[in-house]
């Protein structure tokens, strides 16, 4: 098998939060969120870590991951806006992946450059993956809500460690010792949640191509479309062109999704430094 290498997709804009996650400060030696990313790459052996960003953040990302220079780890940066046809607004996080596999030779692992995922994410991911099927990180939906504030979650149905269908679902949050979603219904705490912590074998990554194409041909004038990995990966298992594992994990997420998360992520995070 191919070295498998960690995609992290660090174009979005922050709208809810105000600014581009993907920079601010959240652990106590002004760590970003990537920095746990790359730490853990290091850690487990990883030997390229492709970064999919915008053009305008560029030199702040090059200037903060001089820090790596003494490993051996291969760090490239890759711009999701230069990726034709151009937009403002990314195309999506299933574009995303597309636009970094000219970086990439063989199975990737997709995470979001604004989470931390927890210790073992990684490694569970890594050591999970066949390299046959897609594999998705599923945690528990208690483990990924923040204190405050709503968040959306997919939803996983999961049959003999397969996953049958993601759900989209919106609104989430505690609500006296419950939790709900827009529609006000209770969920189970346990339920089983993604937070796009994904494993791409490299017969799903050539058809995600495909899609892309496809895609593109008829939304290109569009301004809000998006190509969004899930449902990229749904659409290929609905064909039956693969079958995707899930790997089940008792890690906690740390992250921003509004400004008042931030100082309740530097906590959880300055806990795990210690």
């Amino acid at each position: 098998m191919n070295e498998v290498s960690l995609v992290v997709m660090a174009a979005g804009l922050g709208s809810r939060f105000g600014a581009p996650k993907q920079l601010v400060s959240v652990g106590p030696e002004n760590e970003i969120f990537l920095d746990y990313a790359i730490r853990a790459a290091i850690e487990e052996e990883v030997k390229k870590v492709v970064i999919v960003t915008r053009s305008i953040l560029n030199e702040q990302l090059e200037k903060h991951l001089t820090q790596y220079q003494w490993s051996d780890l291969l760090i490239e940066i890759v711009n999701q806006d230069a990726f034709e046809p151009k937009r403002d607004k990314p195309w999506g996080t299933g574009h995303a992946v597309v636009t970094a596999l000219a970086k990439t030779d063989g199975p990737i692992i997709v995470m979001n450059a604004d989470d931390y995922y927890g210790p073992t994410a990684l490694r569970q991911i890594l050591h999970g993956f066949n390299a046959e099927n897609p594999a998705i990180l599923a945690f528990k939906l208690k483990n990924t809500l923040p204190e405050s504030g709503s968040v959306s979650r997919g939803i996983l149905s999961i049959e003999n460690e397969k996953l049958l269908s993601i759900r989209e679902t919106h609104e989430i949050r505690n609500e006296e010792n419950l939790i709900r979603s827009r529609d006000q219904a209770s969920i189970p705490s346990d339920t089983d949640v993604s937070m796009n912590l994904w494993a791409l074998p490299s017969k799903s990554l050539e058809i995600l191509k495909e899609q892309w194409s496809v895609f593109i041909a008829s939304n290109s004038s569009e301004e809000e479309a998006e190509f969004l990995l899930p449902l990229a990966i749904e659409e290929q298992r609905l064909n039956n062109q693969i079958e995707i594992d899930v790997i089940r994990s008792n890690e906690s997420w740390i992250g921003v999704t509004n400004p008042e998360d931030l100082d309740t992520a530097r906590s959880a995070l300055a806990v795990i430094n210690d």
